[in-house]
């Protein structure tokens, strides 16, 4: 007769509202959800009066906008089912979602789920709250828990239950939001990229004396370099496409010299990956420059990956030489490929540390002739067991996640003489006194090594 199907991020102001609107129905007007529409293409008129706008496209059917332009309807009338699906534009892809509807859902549902759609607010916990939606929306207090139209059809629930005091009489939308907690997160490739990585790294090797280029920061030796990630729209479709560069490590023998080799790193690997890598390859500059030779020595890739064994990672080995590694919670995994020179030239990467997570997934990179000893820095990063320091808005975790991730809350106070040691060294912690934005690295009882200038 007529289906709709969610997708699993589709925000439940729409999931409910449909399935109670049904509910409701079922119980008074039966005759208005058990029967379908007589007429299948006036999806575009129903849109146009919950506020929805038209939007030009050269494909056939109607495209409609919601105001704020952040989702997008498409109902194209020449495929069989004449199915119209609504989709959340101009997000990441962990966090995009879809819904489609049978031309023939009645009408009472598809008007829930447009007038749904062109409201302007929602309730939410602030913890909720992507951290790439975080900057494109303004909070306030909310006064109730749910919407008023859902308290009467959601079965056992009381006024006292679904009002929730949560601020002020009359709070401004846009209100400053109070200070985030800092938490602590094990095992740390849960803990993902903390707020303003990017910018914190950039002011680091600038300190050091890195040169800015387009896009990228050189060495005062010119012999490392690395570029950050770096976000694009284009338009796909009816809809528009957002794409995220990854970083980019790489280091030469000397100035002018081609690649020696490179890492490739996902925009949500940890940021004290980055560092720990960064931090290896200026010693092994400085300690080539004292002996006169050259800084980075391939040897075998697979010895690098080492650590991970030591630290009771799962291993396998094959007759052929490629190894293979797995984190005790199942979520990490490496694998070094067997020793072959046509890496380079088909273009491929000889290992990969991968993190294999539902709103998290993250993956390193690592050429053939990259030195071990930098893949082993790596290693010893990823499998460390210290926690890494977090702002709890800033965590992506699904309900798998928070079933093996230990989250625990911190405040500057409780942080260790190391720790702050450590924030010193990779100004991870610009201000400890304001805590409440603060993230680092959790290293009780030893700290990376102070950055070495870099000799030319």
């Amino acid at each position: 007769m007529w289906w709709a199907c969610f997708s699993p991020q589709t925000p439940h102001e729409l999931t409910y509202g449909v399935v109670l609107e049904t509910a409701r129905r079922l119980d008074t007007e039966p005759s208005s959800v058990l029967t379908r529409r007589a007429e299948a293409d006036d999806a575009a008129d129903l849109l146009t009066a919950a506020g929805w706008q038209e939007r030009e496209h050269p494909l056939p059917g109607a495209r409609m906008i919601t105001p704020t332009g952040n989702t997008g309807a498409a109902h194209t009338f020449e495929l069989p089912e004449r199915a119209l699906s609504f989709n959340m534009l101009d997000t990441s892809s962990e966090l995009a979602w879809s819904i489609s509807m049978s031309p023939r859902t009645p009408e009472a549902l598809l008007r829930v789920t447009a007038t749904a759609l062109v409201e302007d607010s929602a309730v939410r916990h602030r913890s909720e709250i992507p951290a790439h939606h975080a900057e494109r929306v303004s909070t306030a207090p909310a006064h109730s828990a749910l919407p008023p139209r859902w308290t009467g059809p959601l079965p056992g629930l009381g006024g006292d239950q679904a009002l929730a005091s949560a601020g002020p009489e009359g709070a401004a939308v846009g209100q400053p939001s109070p200070a985030a907690a800092l938490v602590a997160v094990s095992p740390r490739h849960y803990a993902g990229p903390s707020a303003n990585a990017v910018e914190r790294l950039q002011h680091r090797l600038e300190a050091e004396g890195w040169v800015r280029g387009d896009g990228i920061l050189t060495s005062a030796c010119g012999r490392l370099g690395i570029a950050w990630p770096t976000e694009s729209t284009k338009p796909r479709g009816w809809a528009v496409e957002t794409s995220h560069e990854p970083w980019r490590i790489w280091g030469s023998q000397r100035r002018g010299a081609g690649v020696a080799w490179r890492v490739t790193g996902w925009r949500l690997v940890p940021q004290e990956v980055i560092d720990g890598l960064l931090d290896e390859a200026a010693l092994m500059l400085e300690e080539a420059d004292t002996a006169s030779r050259a800084p980075f020595e391939a040897g075998v890739l697979g010895l690098g990956f080492l650590p991970l064994a030591a630290a009771g990672w799962s291993s396998e080995i094959t007759p052929k030489g490629s190894a293979s590694f797995e984190s005790p919670d199942g979520f990490l995994s490496a694998r070094c490929g067997p020793p072959d020179a046509l890496y380079e030239l088909r273009g491929r990467p000889a290992a990969r540390i991968s993190c294999r997570r539902e709103l998290g997934f993250w993956e390193v990179e690592i050429s053939a002739n990259t030195p071990s000893r930098l893949a082993a820095a790596l290693c010893r990063t990823v499998a460390d067991p210290s926690p890494l320091i977090r702002n709890s808005d800033h965590l992506r975790l699904d309900a798998t996640n928070r079933k093996v991730v230990v989250v625990t809350p911190v405040t500057a106070q409780s942080l260790t003489a190391s720790t702050r040691r450590v924030a010193a060294v990779t100004r991870s912690l610009p201000v400890l006194a304001a805590a409440g934005t603060a993230e680092s690295t959790a290293r009780p009882g030893s700290g990376p090594r102070p950055p070495s200038p870099l000799r030319r």
